[in-house]
């Protein structure tokens, strides 16, 4: 077992571990949710430690690449700042306490709480560094006490492309992703690829940057939709500073003008859709004018954007968080789908392509959620998509006087005092709870608050398979992450965490009580259901578990079928695409009588989802050779409005919206639309955890002047961007 480092006899350890040579192993980069999962080769000292790690040349899917934050995964596996013992909290803040003592009070109380005050006072969320595991323990564990508050990460930035994909291909988990590596035209809306190394949730890309290049290389064109001249626009072909929170208006300009020119795929469509008749009809009440003024671009840009789109012999839009927390989401995310399928750039090379896997994700998460608790939230009848309602209506939620208000709340691998809207509301949530269980690799920022915090292994002391990114591979394949170190002090892996908690809160594990009796069963006699058969069970047929297990690259498993998405793997009632469901119609005629603008009070726009490539949400600000590039965050804003507000680069100033105020250090560029001011998320690390290093550069928490209650009028996400505000010198 690998020794705490902080153990009186760690010096002598290492002093023995010195004469055994460094051991090699083939390992998979694990950065909170980072798209790439990089392959990695880490190098192992005689103590069991991670000392280096370095890019795997021979990995099939990056070939040698890694970014700066996959070669700290050292830092962030050996920090001594991270959470190794069950802790609970005393008078002098979080202690140590027994992992059985720990297990057997949280279980008590959930028992006491749901008897009291029914199901639906347990909550449960997972964040962004959960894996497919902890996904689904957490998941499963929230719906085995009757309760639907399984709370996600994907509500605060995806589920707009689930309700999407739910309504025009007939299932949320029916996930298109672009094909970079064949297309003649890449058109980019809020999506910055040469530092997130993908365009689309968990879409496996990492050498992107190589391929957007190449796409300019063999004659074809790179176009970026976004208000910050970004590194992946520095490389583009066009770059288009769109005013935030209208991308849904330059979409429909862009229709609008491909079917002016008689461009749609009609046989395309003839075969593969229903539905086009109603978008006509929409595209004849718009003017080409009036969408150009609304989205700030020269109607020529726009234009030109168009003709070259349609006449592209493949071409694909691909949005990612920019738009996907802006104003009007889920149409937007419509109308993307809309463009891609008019044009016939779905389920060909170089377009939009669903990658079956090789695991059938979709038909598994059928399965797994047959005993799932359904129906719309509480607070604000919300769709669940993605396994539970949206994020933003937490707070509401618990600071209500309703009876059945949620009074437990268990957080794996996520932070919501910093990722949720309306900080203020969500530290009063969070200390109203009657119980805050937060497992996780660190004592986060929510921990603060918390009455219990679980020390959880990282991926590299657990191993295992990641099953539920399986559609995101660029082609069918499936890779064994192994274990490469062991745990530190008493950490755990969520499958032992949750097994233990189930019990002890007298719910059936995984929410199914045959297989909870059997594995019962199977303890007392020292076997029990092992992480390992669910990943048997995961592969089925399709790998021998025992060879993927030796494999060090993984395995493929078939190559792409161009066509057979549309053939079979729609899952609409006419097994062709719906591309104006009527709901959709109904929502696309409000949002345009009413498009975002700033006021005579909020002059300025204000958006938050820029990425820096040291940083990844708040995972990495406790590595020192990370923070000392960041240094916090800061706002972002033109050289002009600067000049305008009297505001020098460096100086203090107070921004505000009608939800909060928050003081922060500008930043002066020209690489930002007049009229838009930038702020980094996932900062405000000043609750007292006992991350040292995120806490000395703190940065400040936007999310103070975000608005809970600012959502999508059809899936509930909050607005991130686009949020109208002021600017003013301190």
């Amino acid at each position: 077992m690998l020794r705490d480092m902080s153990s009186p006899s760690s010096a002598a350890s290492s002093r023995f571990a010195s004469h055994i040579p460094i051991r090699k192993v083939h390992t998979v980069c694990k950065i909170g949710a980072c798209e790439p999962f990089c392959g990695l080769i880490a190098s192992i000292d005689g103590a069991g430690r991670m000392v280096h790690v370095e890019p795997d040349p021979d990995h099939p899917i990056s070939r040698g690449y890694a970014c700066i934050k996959g070669l700290q995964i050292p830092a962030i596996q050996n920090d001594p700042d991270r959470l190794i013992h069950p802790m609970k909290r005393g008078a002098a803040g979080l202690e140590r306490i027994a992992w059985g003592d720990a297990v057997a009070e949280i279980g008590t109380k959930l028992r006491e709480l749901r008897q009291r005050h029914g199901p639906r006072s347990i909550a449960t969320y997972w964040g962004n560094a959960a894996d497919s595991v902890a996904i689904s323990l957490t998941n499963t564990f929230c719906h085995a006490f009757g309760s639907p508050n399984s709370f996600n990460v994907l509500s605060l930035e995806y589920t707009d492309r689930g309700m999407v994909a739910a309504r025009v291909l007939g299932d949320e988990n029916l996930i298109l992703q672009p094909d970079a590596s064949q297309t003649q035209y890449a058109l980019l809306l809020g999506t910055n690829p040469v530092v997130t190394n993908g365009m689309a949730l968990l879409q496996r890309r990492p050498r992107i940057t190589a391929d957007l290049m190449a796409i300019r290389q063999r004659g074809g064109k790179v176009v970026v939709v976004d208000p910050r001249r970004t590194e992946t626009a520095r490389i583009a072909d066009k770059h288009l500073a769109i005013r935030p929170g209208t991308d849904l208006f330059f979409l429909l300009a862009l229709l609008k003008r491909i079917r002016a020119s008689g461009r749609f795929d009609k046989a395309f469509l003839d075969r593969c859709a229903t539905g086009l008749a109603d978008w006509e009809e929409l595209l004849d009440e718009v003017e080409l004018e009036g969408l150009s003024s609304t989205c700030g671009l020269p109607l020529v840009d726009i234009l030109e954007v168009a003709d070259g789109f349609a006449a592209a012999p493949s071409a694909f839009a691909t949005t990612r968080v920019g738009v996907q927390t802006s104003h009007n989401t889920v149409l937007t995310e419509w109308a993307v789908m809309t463009l891609n399928a008019v044009t016939g750039n779905i389920d060909r090379p170089g377009g939009m392509f669903f990658n079956p896997g090789a695991i059938d994700v979709p038909a598994l998460i059928r399965k797994f959620t047959r005993r799932a608790v359904r129906g719309p939230s509480r607070i604000g009848g919300w769709p669940q998509i993605f396994g539970g309602p949206p994020s933003s209506t937490f707070a509401d939620d618990v600071l209500s006087n309703d009876p059945d208000r949620i009074r437990a709340l268990v957080v794996v691998a996520g932070n919501p005092v910093i990722s949720f809207p309306n900080t203020r509301r969500v530290e009063e949530a969070l200390r109203r709870l009657d119980l805050l269980v937060c497992v996780d690799i660190y004592p986060s920022d929510t921990s603060a608050f918390a009455h219990y915090a679980l020390p959880a292994c990282t991926a590299f002391e657990k191993g295992g398979l990641h099953f539920l990114t399986s559609n995101f591979e660029p082609r069918p394949f499936v890779e064994w992450r192994r274990q490469v170190v062991e745990p530190r002090g008493e950490a755990r892996s969520e499958w032992t965490i949750f097994k233990a908690l189930s019990r002890s809160a007298g719910v059936p594990f995984l929410n199914d009580p045959l297989l909870d009796g059997l594995d019962r069963l199977l303890d007392r006699i020292g076997l029990g259901i092992t992480e390992d058969m669910l990943y048997r069970y995961v592969l089925g047929c399709r790998a021998s578990f025992g060879r993927l297990r030796r494999l060090p690259h993984g395995l493929s498993t078939g190559l792409l079928e161009w066509g057979r998405f549309l053939r079979v793997g729609l899952r609409t009632p006419d097994g062709r695409l719906q591309v104006a469901p009527k709901d959709f119609v109904a929502a696309l005629r409000e949002a345009m009588r009413d498009p975002p603008a700033p006021s005579e009070r909020f002059p300025l726009l204000m958006i938050s989802g820029a990425r820096r490539a040291a940083s990844f949400n708040s995972w990495t600000h406790n590595i020192p050779a990370l923070a000392d590039k960041l240094r916090g965050n800061s706002a972002t804003l033109s050289a002009l409005d600067a000049s305008w507000l009297g505001i020098a680069d460096g100086q203090v100033v107070e921004i505000s919206t009608s939800t909060g105020t928050i003081d922060i250090k500008a930043h002066v560029c020209d690489d930002i639309r007049p009229g838009v001011v930038a702020v980094h998320q996932f900062w405000g690390h000043v609750y007292g955890s006992a991350m040292k290093t995120a806490a000395a550069a703190p940065g400040t928490n936007v999310n103070h002047l975000h608005d809970d209650r600012a959502l999508d009028r059809l899936c509930g996400m909050p607005v991130f961007n686009g949020v109208p505000c002021t600017v003013r010198p301190k």
